[in-house]
C-alpha cells in the first residue's frame, strides 16, 4: 500500500510507514495491484510485438527493395555508357585507320600521271621507225575507270611494227602483255576504233581493222581485242583481200580458223555482227607524230593530258541490255 502522508510504499503487512512513521490509514489506500498496466518495451512480452515487427520488417523490406532497384538502375546505366564509349572508340579507330595515307590509298590526279609519263618516256614511247611514226592513246581496257596507256609504232605502210600496253597504278607503270607477232600484226588503233557491247556474251569489245600488205596483195581484216588476265588478246571476224584487182573473202570461226566465203556471205556476216553488237560511242584522242619522242616535255605533257581526259563512252547503252 501507499502512505497517505508521504506517498512511499508500505510493505505488505506493516502498519507503520518507515519513511514518515505515519500510523493512520484510510480505506481508500492505493495498492500497487490496482495500478493500470505499465507499457512493456520488451517486444517478446508485448501484445503489439507482432504488429511492430511487421511494421519494421515492411519498412526495411521497402528500403532494401529500393536500394536494390537503385543499384540495378545504376548498373544498367553504366553498361549503356560503356557500350556507347566502346562504340565511339571502335568507330574512331576504324575511321582513323582508313584515313591514314599510304601508297595504295593516295589518289593521283591526271596531272600527276602525265608528269610521271613525261619523266619516263623512254619506258613506254617507241623510237619512230624509218619513214614511219609513233603514237599512243589512253583507253580503259578493264573498265575500272582508270584508262590504260597504249603505245604503237607504224612503218611507212601504216602497218603496226610494235605495240605495248601499260596499267597505271600508284602513279607507276605496270606492263600488260599483248598478243602480237609480226606475222599477224595488230589492229590499227589510230583509225576506226570503236567500243561495242555484246549482249549475248556480256562482253565489252574494242572493234577495229587490221591492214596487211604483201607485194600487190592488200588485206583488210575486221576484228576485236580485249583484256583478259593481264593480257590483251585479239580475234578476227572476217576479211577482204584485194589481189590482182580481184576480191576474195574469208570468215574466222571461234577457233580462228579461216574459211573462204562468197561476197554475199561476207555482207551477211557484216549485217549479223552489226545486229549483235551495241555501239557505245567511244571518244578518245590519239597522239601521233613522226618524231614524237623528240618533242619538248611541255608539249608532250599537254598532249598526254588532253588524251587522258578525253576518254569516254556512252554507258546508257549498257543499261538497256
Amino acid at each position: 500500500m501507499i502512505c497517505p502522508e508521504c506517498g512511499h510504499k508500505i510493505e505488505d503487512g506493516s502498519k507503520i510507514c518507515l519513511s514518515c512513521g505515519c500510523k493512520s490509514f484510510s480505506e481508500d489506500v492505493f495498492n500497487w495491484s490496482e495500478l493500470p498496466p505499465m507499457p512493456v518495451f520488451n517486444k517478446l512480452n508485448s501484445d503489439n510485438s507482432q504488429e511492430e515487427e511487421e511494421t519494421v520488417n515492411s519498412f526495411f523490406s521497402k528500403r532494401i527493395k529500393g536500394n536494390i532497384l537503385r543499384v540495378f538502375t545504376v548498373f544498367i546505366e553504366i553498361c549503356i555508357l560503356a557500350g556507347v564509349i566502346s562504340g565511339i572508340y571502335v568507330w574512331k579507330i576504324k575511321n582513323t585507320s582508313n584515313t591514314v595515307p599510304d601508297a595504295q590509298n593516295i589518289v593521283y590526279s591526271s596531272e600527276d600521271i602525265v608528269m610521271m609519263l613525261v619523266r619516263n618516256r623512254d619506258k613506254w614511247l617507241f623510237e619512230t621507225p624509218v619513214d614511219g611514226s609513233s603514237a599512243c592513246c589512253f583507253i580503259d581496257m578493264d573498265f575500272d575507270g582508270s584508262p590504260e596507256l597504249i603505245s604503237i609504232s607504224y612503218d611507212d605502210r601504216s602497218v603496226v611494227t610494235k605495240i605495248a600496253a601499260f596499267r597505271i597504278r600508284s602513279c607507276a607503270l605496270e606492263n600488260i602483255s599483248v598478243n602480237y607477232d609480226e606475222s599477224s600484226g595488230f589492229f590499227d588503233i589510230k583509225n576506226n576504233l570503236s567500243l561495242c557491247y555484246a549482249p549475248d556474251t556480256k562482253e565489252m569489245l574494242y572493234i577495229s581493222t587490221d591492214y596487211s600488205q604483201i607485194k600487190n596483195q592488200i588485206t583488210t581484216t575486221l576484228g576485236c581485242f580485249y583484256l583478259h588476265e593481264n593480257q590483251i588478246f585479239k580475234e578476227y571476224f572476217f576479211s577482204e583481200t584485194l589481189s590482182d584487182n580481184k576480191y576474195s573473202y574469208n570468215y574466222y570461226d571461234k577457233e580462228q580458223s579461216i574459211h573462204a566465203i562468197t561476197k554475199q556471205e561476207f555482207f551477211k556476216y557484216q549485217k549479223d555482227l552489226a545486229a549483235r553488237l551495241t555501239d557505245l560511242k567511244l571518244k578518245y584522242e590519239w597522239i601521233s607524230g613522226s618524231r614524237l619522242e623528240d618533242i619538248s616535255s611541255q608539249k608532250l605533257a599537254a598532249l598526254l593530258l588532253r588524251s587522258y581526259d578525253s576518254f569516254s563512252y556512252d554507258s546508257s547503252g549498257l543499261a538497256l541490255q
